[in-house]
Parts: structure tokens; C-alpha cells; sequence
């Protein structure tokens, strides 16, 4: 994945790993970048491959879930779209039809490609950074990894604290 223009060539990988620390507990993991809020660089993440460590036990029942987000704080209390601070989301839940025997195949990792957006992804600020997992009426906590690809975008200053401001989560 090249990219041309200013920042970099092609494109960096980070990966983040979370655990519940127990089963449906909403967790939150810190991707530690190094990067500093002090030089004014934004991450635009083009690509986001999502993975999770399970097997059908966990998912005993219709409608179990797991939800998996990217987010830019460690404070929120559910994984809520309505919230700023919610970067990505994916949602995995066991879905049964017909009769106990039918099987689906399923693909991974679920894979979201934000190249064609404007600017060549979601551009947000690497710090802080983190991966956030909640299972609902799961047997199990679950481990969800996900490995993003992404560009380093230097910025102004004023544009960095826009951007800041643009993923800070106010509420009341």
C-alpha cells in the first residue's frame, strides 16, 4: 500500500490486543505509540483488520455477541455510535436459522478498508489510541485483536488541536 505525497510511502502496522478481564466486562487496551502529544502528528488509518479468539462455545445462544472498537478514550461507559470518541466499531453476533445442524462459513478477519475515504482514511491523533471489547451473554471472556494500517500525516498546530477536539468526548 504506496502512498503518494508527502508523510510516508507506505503504509505503518500497529497491533492491539485486548482481554476481557471477565467475560461481557467492557476492557479497554492502550496502543502505546511512543508519539507524543507534543508533535503535532495524526495517524490516517486505511485499513483495520479485526479478529477475535473464539469458538462456537462461547456463543452458546442466539444473539450472543461481542462488540470491538477503536476508540480515542478509556472512559465510556458502553461503545455507543453516538459517541465522538468511537473511532470504529465492529459487532460479531450469533445469529441462528433453520435447523441445529445449519452451519455458516465464516471469514477473517473481518476486514474494513478506509483508503477511499477523503485524505486516504480516518485521519485521528495516535495518542491516546485504544482497543475496547464487550461480550454480551457470552460463556467466556474473549481476547479481540486488531491490526491497523496506517500513514504518518504531520500537521499544524492549530489543525492537530482541531482534530483533538474533534474526537473528545464531551457529555453532561
Amino acid at each position: 500500500m504506496a502512498k503518494q505525497g508527502g508523510g510516508d510511502q507506505f503504509a505503518n502496522l500497529a497491533v492491539i490486543t485486548v482481554v476481557e478481564t471477565a467475560a461481557n466486562t467492557l476492557t479497554f487496551k492502550k496502543l502505546e505509540t511512543g508519539i507524543s502529544l507534543f508533535e503535532k502528528v495524526a495517524w490516517v488509518i486505511s485499513r483495520v483488520e479485526y479478529d477475535v479468539a473464539f469458538g462456537m462455545p462461547y456463543f452458546d445462544a442466539h444473539g450472543d455477541q461481542i462488540e470491538i472498537a477503536l476508540t480515542a478514550t478509556d472512559q465510556l461507559t458502553s461503545l455507543a455510535y453516538a459517541n465522538n470518541a468511537l473511532i470504529d466499531k465492529l459487532t460479531i453476533t450469533r445469529i441462528d436459522t433453520g435447523t441445529p445442524a445449519t452451519s455458516i462459513m465464516g471469514i477473517r478477519p473481518w476486514v474494513k478498508d478506509f483508503a477511499t475515504l477523503p485524505g486516504g482514511g480516518i485521519i485521528v491523533p495516535p495518542n491516546p489510541l485504544y482497543l475496547a471489547a464487550k461480550g454480551l451473554s457470552l460463556t467466556a471472556a474473549m481476547t479481540a485483536i486488531v491490526r491497523l494500517f496506517y500513514t504518518n500525516l504531520q500537521l499544524s498546530v492549530d489543525q492537530y488541536w482541531e482534530l483533538v477536539e474533534a474526537r473528545r468526548m464531551i457529555s453532561s
